[in-house]
């Protein structure tokens, strides 16, 4: 289900030339933007990287998290056509939704609970309907458990794999029909990286999405290249457990998770696959 369209403001007629150009002078106000929310306060990517993203179409599965949030702005201002999926109820995609609408770009909101086959079907559905076509895919959509390990009831330890490790089986699995027709489809899967959120249960959910992204490397056709993205950093939903960070863990900023994960979407990456990519 679409909650709303965050921004449609290029003309059909327009060249991709003038694209290019507005959104380079664009990137000015950008950078104002993400500065005033703490999001990212690096200028964007060189004017010969933002041609290679330009008219791609982005699924990010939870814009509403920090991480998510900085990849959909650093490929929006980067000319990709982003669909940024928001779990229902939150109002931070909505937000962002502003926010890219001062930039200029096209793109589009998802409200769909990915962690299920139904809700990535429906998001999956939207990118086709809007575009009819997907060139990458970010998984970031993550959920740390209130119980501890040694409290964890069955419910509870099925809901925390589900909405860890679901939205890269569901949304991955729903989005190759889109995928497979395009010259280079990638997808980067974002995970907590060991130790840095103490609770065992999530810490084990994590461990099998960068699992999953090495086995998928494997699985998938060869034009696909699938990585995955690893950092520490204070999860908002962690409980009890995770309030205590790994002394050896250094936190990492949401703006180079995007600028690692934007790596790996890129031409310059096009050697790497199965890899994880460990930040901090």
């Amino acid at each position: 289900m679409v909650d709303g369209v965050f921004a449609i403001i290029s003309n059909a007629g327009h060249s991709q030339n003038t694209m290019y150009s507005s959104r380079t002078e664009n990137a000015s106000s950008l950078s104002a933007i993400c500065t005033e929310n703490s999001v990212t306060r690096r200028l964007p990517m060189s004017l010969p990287s933002i041609h290679q993203f330009a008219e791609k179409v982005a699924l990010i599965s939870d814009v509403s998290s920090p991480a998510g949030r900085a990849v959909a702005i650093q490929l929006a201002l980067n000319g990709a056509y982003v669909v940024g999926v928001s779990p229902k109820g939150d109002e931070a995609a909505a937000r962002l939704a502003d926010e890219l609408a001062e930039l200029g770009t096209l793109a589009r909101s998802v409200s769909a609970d990915v962690w299920t086959d139904e809700g990535a079907r429906t998001a999956a559905a939207e990118v086709g309907s809007a575009f009819g076509r997907l060139d990458i895919l970010v998984n970031c959509l993550k959920f740390v458990p209130e119980s501890s390990f040694f409290e964890i009831s069955e419910p509870a330890l099925s809901e925390a794999l589900m909405r860890n490790i679901g939205p890269a089986v569901f949304l991955t699995r729903s989005v190759l029909d889109l995928m497979k027709p395009r010259p280079r489809p990638r997808i980067v899967n974002i995970a907590a990286a060991s130790g840095s959120v103490g609770n065992l249960v999530f810490e084990a959910a994590q461990a099998g999405l960068r699992s999953l992204t090495r086995d998928l490397s494997r699985t998938l056709p060869e034009s696909f290249r699938v990585n995955c993205v690893e950092f520490a950093a204070a999860d908002r939903n962690a409980g009890i457990e995770g309030e205590k960070l790994h002394p050896t863990t250094r936190i990492t900023e949401p703006d180079d998770v995007a600028r690692a994960v934007l790596f790996l979407l890129s031409s310059e990456s096009k050697a790497v696959n199965g890899n994880v990519m460990t930040l901090g």
